[in-house]
């Protein structure tokens, strides 16, 4: 299978307000000085995938704050990603968003948590459809495996490790 990213747009996504990239299925290369950005971009196409940061972590935040370091409400945090698999183009979107409700006889909404909405090519779906279209298309540990060097020694147990070794290797006799 051939994957390749034709399109990354975030919005509201941690530090990001707007970006959206656009690689056309060229090779793309991100680069900047540090606290530019790159790991954000990288943390919002892992959790548009797999919702977790790029450490793994599914407690991360991904909220935008101010200059203070405060939480800007009210605002739809996602992350769009157009992927090209196999010559077949398919479109991915994760929303974040706080919901506020408003109880009969109070002025003002209070905040009751948050919800996140998924959707495939612009079709919403439930976080089960998404999960298991994002698992038909790559293994989470073998995309962490392709995309991060330390990933193989690093945090595969060593038997793990072997069990990929022998798969690449013919039949090893004495």
């Amino acid at each position: 299978m051939n994957i390749k990213i034709n399109k990354l747009i975030l919005q509201n996504f941690k530090g990001i307000k707007s970006l959206e990239i656009n690689a056309d299925g060229e090779n793309l290369n991100i680069y900047g000085d540090n606290a530019t950005g790159k790991t954000t971009v990288f943390d919002a196409f892992t959790w548009l995938l797999f919702g977790k940061d790029s450490l793994g972590r599914s407690d991360f935040g991904i909220k935008t704050q101010d200059e203070s370091g405060n939480v800007i409400h009210n605002l739809e945090h996602s992350a769009e990603c157009e992927l090209l698999i196999d010559e077949n183009v398919l479109t991915l979107k994760k929303v974040y968003a706080e919901k506020w409700t408003k109880k009969r006889g109070s002025a003002e909404a209070e905040f009751t948590g948050h919800e996140t909405k998924y959707f495939i090519n612009e079709v919403p779906v439930t976080k089960k459809d998404y999960e298991q279209k994002i698992a038909s298309i790559i293994d989470e540990t073998l995309f962490k495996i392709i995309t991060n060097p330390l990933y193989f020694n690093e945090h595969l147990k060593w038997q793990d490790r072997r069990a990929i070794l022998m798969s690449l290797c013919e039949n090893i006799t004495d």
